[in-house]
Order: structure tokens, then sequence, then C-alpha cells
């Protein structure tokens, strides 16, 4: 999903990609098959409201105003008012859909929702969300690094993030990556040898160049700035 979405049709990919994230993400967290599948629709709709706000939004390249900001942050209401009636939603996953883009510190959108608790469909579709959101190209910036991404949720937005979500999306890198190509910030590229439970946005690598080995837990001037190899699969 991170290589092959790409701005121009971000808004319908973003949707599936929100359904398919929190719908793993309530899997790993061994929530019923009922609720999975509640995660995943509730993921896929929760920007359908986007579909009520002027399209000069969706494909703005500048900066924003304060005017568009707030035509932005009303999405979760009309994505709300769009499945309220729906009889095959659970009412829990209406208020997710309502309530993603709250945090649990009390900052978010929209603003009324500031004292209420997040339920737990909320914190999943908060997290894949955000995640999906800052590793995809947009029209106003690229694509950043999904281990970067994760750093910045893990310890950059601490306390707006359930961190039990959030820990059951890092501990899944560990499946997926080893063995990957990544190229880091200074210009090398290197293969994922180990990923330490703990540390899973820093592993220790492999410089293909020099053949060095480096635990980026401890060399912390270094990142992973993309993927560029997936499991065999190269990715521009």
């Amino acid at each position: 999903m991170h290589h092959y979405c790409n701005k121009e049709d971000y808004v319908y990919h973003h949707a599936i990609s929100i359904g398919l994230i929190g719908g793993y993400i309530a899997f790993k967290m061994k929530c019923n098959r009922a609720d999975v599948y509640q995660a995943a629709i509730g993921g896929c709709l929760a920007d359908c409201g986007m579909a009520k706000l002027p399209p000069r939004l969706l494909s703005r390249t500048g900066s924003l105003t304060a005017d568009d900001y707030e035509e932005i942050h009303s999405h979760p209401i009309f994505s709300y008012k769009m499945i309220k009636d729906s009889s095959v939603i659970k009412d829990s996953v209406k208020i997710a859909v309502l309530g993603h883009h709250g945090r649990l510190d009390g900052t978010g959108y929209p603003q009324k929702l500031k004292t209420k608790p997040m339920n737990l469909f909320s914190k999943i579709i908060a997290v894949a969300d955000v995640f999906h959101a800052m590793t995809s190209e947009r029209t106003y910036r690229k694509k950043q690094s999904l281990f970067k991404v994760l750093e910045m949720i893990l310890h950059d937005d601490f306390g707006k993030f359930d961190i039990g979500v959030v820990k059951v999306l890092l501990s899944s890198f560990a499946n997926f990556f080893i063995g990957s190509r990544v190229k880091l910030n200074n210009g090398f590229i290197a293969v994922i040898i180990f990923i330490d439970a703990g540390s899973e946005t820093r592993p220790v690598i492999k410089v293909m160049e020099s053949e060095q080995i480096i635990n980026l837990g401890i060399d912390r001037e270094l990142y992973k700035r993309n993927t560029i190899m997936l499991k065999g699969k190269v990715y521009v």
C-alpha cells in the first residue's frame, strides 16, 4: 500500500488502506471476527464525508487557509451523518468514524469530542488513518518512511494515540521487513537483518557496500529514508 498509493488517487487509496490496516490491527489484537470486519468497514468509511467537501480542497497543492481547515475539519461529521442510519454498522463504529481525528490528550477534531473517551474502534482507526496519511504521497508533500512515521507516532506524538494499538502495528513489522533493502538518509543502501522487540523502528542493518553492521538503535543520526526492496520486490 505504501508503494502503490499515489497523490492522484489518494482519497480512494486512503479509504481502502485505513480499512485494511484497521482490520489487521483488530485481528492482531484478538478481536472477534465480527469486530475485525467492523473495524475494516469503519476504516473504509471514515472519510466518506470528504465527498461533501469542495473538490478544490482535495487537490490543493499550496497552503490551506484557516477557512479551508475549518471546512476539512467538518468531514468526520459528514461521514457520521452518511452512515448513522445504517443497520449493518455498530453504533461504536459510527462513533469511531465521527471521532477518528480525536486524540487521547483531548486535541484533534471535532472539538466537541474533547471530553469524551475514545472507544477501541476509534483508537484503531485513528492510528490506521494517521499512519497511512503520513506515509503516503500527497499533493503538497512526498511520502515519508514507514519506520520514521512509526517513530514519530510513538515518540513525538506520545499521549495522543493508544500505545497498545501503536505497539501492535509496530510488532507486525518484524515479520514483513527482515531481508528488505532500505535507503538510509546518508544515501547508502542496507539490508535489514534483525528487528529487536521494543525497538522496531530502529533495526540492525548491514550496509551493502561495506558490509558494515549498524544498530540504528545506537546510531541515532541514521534513519531509513525509504524501502526500495521488500521481500525481493523492487520499488521505485
